[in-house]
Parts: C-alpha cells; sequence; structure tokens
C-alpha cells in the first residue's frame, strides 16, 4: 500500500475519534437522550474498544461503559432521563432497570432533598424490584451455609478452604456479624458453583429441598 493509501487511512481513524469526542462534549448543546445516541453512533463508527476510547475521552472506562448501557432503552425510556439529566453515578442501575423502576427513579431523582442521587434511584428501584441477589445472599441464615458447607464435603465439591469459607459466614450469621457486600459476593459465588454441580438443587433426594430452595432463591437460581 503506497504512503498517500496509509495517509488516508489515518485521516479517516483521526476523523472517526475526532467525531467521537465532539459527540462526548456535545452535552451542554443538546437534551440527555439525544447525546447518549449520539455517543453510541460515534463510539460504534471509531470500531475503537472501549478502554481505548475511554483514553481519548479522558473519562473513567466506567463512565464509557455506563453511557453505552444507557443507549439500549428505548426512545421513551431515554426520553424520560431526559427530565433530569441523570448523574453519572446512577447510570449503570438505571440501564438494567425496568419501565416502572425508571418511572421510579426519575421521581426519586425530581425530589429535593440531601441524598445522594446514586442513594435516591438505588431506593426507588429496590423499592420495586426487591433486595438484590446479594442481599438475599447476606440474609441467609447460619444454617444455610452451614448445609452448603457440609454438602460440599459430601459431594466433594469447593476446596477446603472454600468449605471452611462457608463454616466462617455460618458464624458471622449466627453471631449477628453478619456479612460485607465483598463476602456476600463471595459467598454467592462459592453457592452457583454447588449449584452448578448439582450439589443444590430444586426437589433435592438429600431430604433438604426447604434449605436447598432458601439458597436458590437467595442466587436466583431456577
Amino acid at each position: 500500500m503506497s504512503f498517500g493509501g496509509l495517509n488516508q487511512m489515518s485521516n479517516v481513524s483521526e476523523g472517526r475519534y475526532e467525531q467521537l469526542v465532539v459527540a462526548w462534549n456535545s452535552l451542554s448543546e443538546k437534551s440527555f437522550d439525544i447525546w447518549i445516541m449520539d455517543v453510541s453512533d460515534a463510539f460504534y463508527r471509531s470500531k475503537l474498544n472501549v478502554g481505548f476510547a475511554s483514553d481519548i475521552l479522558g473519562v473513567r472506562l466506567a463512565e464509557l461503559q455506563a453511557a453505552l448501557a444507557l443507549a439500549v432503552l428505548d426512545e421513551e425510556e431515554l426520553a424520560l432521563l431526559a427530565q433530569v439529566i441523570p448523574p453519572k453515578t446512577t447510570w449503570f442501575s438505571l440501564a438494567t432497570a425496568s419501565a416502572d423502576e425508571l418511572n421510579a427513579a426519575v421521581g426519586a431523582l425530581q425530589k429535593f432533598d440531601n441524598e445522594s442521587p446514586f442513594k435516591k434511584v438505588e431506593k426507588a428501584i429496590r423499592a420495586i424490584a426487591g433486595p438484590s441477589s446479594l442481599e438475599r445472599v447476606g440474609a441467609l441464615t447460619s444454617e444455610a451455609f452451614e448445609h452448603a458447607a457440609k454438602k460440599a464435603k459430601n459431594y466433594e465439591l469447593l476446596s477446603e478452604k472454600s468449605r471452611n469459607v462457608l463454616k466462617s459466614f455460618a458464624r458471622n450469621q449466627r453471631t449477628g456479624k453478619g456479612l460485607t457486600t465483598k463476602q456476600a459476593a463471595y459467598a454467592k459465588d462459592l453457592l452457583q458453583q454447588l449449584a452448578d454441580e448439582g450439589a443444590i438443587v430444586r426437589e433435592s433426594r438429600d431430604n433438604d429441598v426447604r434449605i436447598c430452595d432458601l439458597i436458590l432463591d437467595a442466587i436466583g437460581r431456577d
């Protein structure tokens, strides 16, 4: 390929990058819903990966990912968000919300008080959707974690360290210490592994249907 051809390709690429930068910086000039769609269109035309694109824009990776996630919402839903121009901290939550949850979240954002926008949105969504899977796992009893550790041993699943972690979570629940968000996420992963391997199932033949159902409900399994 000639140098002229290479330069032309380089100019085309630079033009796509510039279009993305212009689109990202144009929020003050247009409504939020139009801005989201323009950013999404410019990003996909640029053919950049998200990491490189966020570097070019000088924004955090999560910020660009959240904006792109919002672009999958319906036009009516984006128009609803345009009424409040939601803060960046709420974008991920809003992108995965149902229509009813979005309406509740927008209503919450329109209220003037000292609560952070993120907390407003989370509370509004949670009021409709119910507790998250991590919250459900964090609410499991000590009996559930003890039983999971026992089944892991009986089925020869998980490492000894992981079984001991489940036992430690049982102690935390028994003593009222509870689980941190990080611990609940770890517990969920371990319980999911046991479900994947068939140790914890619906209609269990181990005479433990009740507790298996509680665990499966917590991790969101059918």
